[in-house]
């Protein structure tokens, strides 16, 4: 499955080529390249990965319809390279004009279709060379999908509300997909929430313009785990607060601060349904167009009654080389683990690298 897929990509890519020689520049998709290069040390173990090579096609198929598709070579715990479908969906921005193509008002309704990373919070959407950090935060790990993020396979409708700000309410309905970070035969499951069989995912996402410099986000999310389970203990509810502040302090820098919290009440196999708090802040100070520097704390409460709350503190510095590669030190203290020092490089080729600035 593996070989097949890897020859599908391969033979996606070459032909993408032979297709640019015969057509024009406007009719070809944004093809681009992403590498994560990544080194870790504990007390315990050393270790340099390429983290992930991600290959991303990109492509209007109408004035407001769009297609995504992404794919990455990685690196799994077994140390064997496996290729995935990241993401691959279809956003359509104006829904009602496609649909009905001489109705020239925007009603504000928009959808996404395909596999996508399900809309709760503002990290779980992002792609690690998104991040401003190597890893994401303890508490999102546990509780919104593990290392790499909840995807799913489904759609979403989006509604632009009528206010005199940026409101937009999502809700999507979603299988869940298979993580390429699943757990290796003869291990045990990571844990905390394990998602499964049917999603639903609602948001209500905020905007605010405080003033000509500064800006607030507010994202209300909720998120139910095997919806279609007939017993409620079968279910996990998760909630989540969101909040994004920036501030401009003149061309080259500006000041970042986020923030997500968690309450998830869930049970596993064969236990009753507790409660979990979780979340994370994080700084972020844009020094000049070269360097940036940053802190994150997390926290992770116990579930129910077992276990015991855990912290994180990471402090990050990023050294901007261009605007599409950078380097990334980051040293991690863990109240329960070893303490991490990592180092990052990541860069871009193509249109898609824009993410990197």
């Amino acid at each position: 499955m593996k070989r097949s897929l890897f020859m599908i990509v391969m033979l996606s890519m070459l032909t993408s080529f032979m297709y640019a020689q015969s057509k024009a520049p406007t009719d070809l998709p944004n093809f681009s390249v992403i590498g994560n290069f990544l080194g870790t040390h504990t007390d315990s173990a050393s270790s340099f990965d390429v983290q992930e090579i991600e290959v991303s096609y990109q492509h209007y198929l109408y004035p407001s319809v769009k297609a995504d598709v992404f794919t990455a070579f990685h690196k799994e715990e077994s140390g064997a390279v496996a290729i995935g479908l990241e993401e691959a969906y279809v956003t359509f921005s104006d829904l009602f004009g496609v649909l009905v193509p001489n109705y020239t008002y925007n009603l504000g309704l928009g959808a996404i279709v395909g596999k996508k990373r399900v809309g709760f919070g503002k990290l779980n959407t992002l792609h690690p060379e998104q991040w401003l950090y190597v890893d994401r935060p303890l508490a999102t790990q546990q509780l919104v999908g593990g290392a790499e993020g909840l995807a799913a396979e489904g759609a979403q409708l989006n509604y632009l509300l009528p206010l005199p700000f940026f409101s937009q309410l999502e809700a999507g309905l979603w299988t869940v997909a298979a993580h390429h970070d699943h757990e290796e035969e003869g291990e045990e499951s990571h844990s905390g929430v394990e998602y499964e069989n049917k999603l639903f995912n609602s948001r209500l996402w905020n905007g605010f313009k405080l003033s000509t410099n500064q800006e607030l986000e507010l994202g209300l999310n909720y998120l139910i785990g095997n919806v279609t389970a007939t017993e409620a203990e079968d279910k996990a509810d998760v909630l989540g607060v969101d909040l994004t502040y920036n501030l401009d302090l003149n061309r080259d820098k500006y000041l970042l601060l986020k923030a997500e919290a968690y309450q998830a009440t869930y049970g596993h196999e064969g236990e009753s349904r507790a409660d979990q708090l979780g979340g994370f802040v994080l700084g972020n100070l844009k020094l000049n167009n070269y360097y940036q520097t940053g802190f994150r704390y997390s926290f992770l409460g116990k579930h129910g009654d077992e276990g015991s709350s855990q912290t994180q503190l990471s402090l990050m510095l990023t050294r901007q080389l261009t605007e599409t590669s950078k380097f990334r030190l980051q040293y991690t203290i863990n109240d329960s683990a070893e303490d991490m020092v990592a180092v990052q490089f990541v860069f871009g080729v193509g249109p898609h690298s824009h993410v990197l600035q």
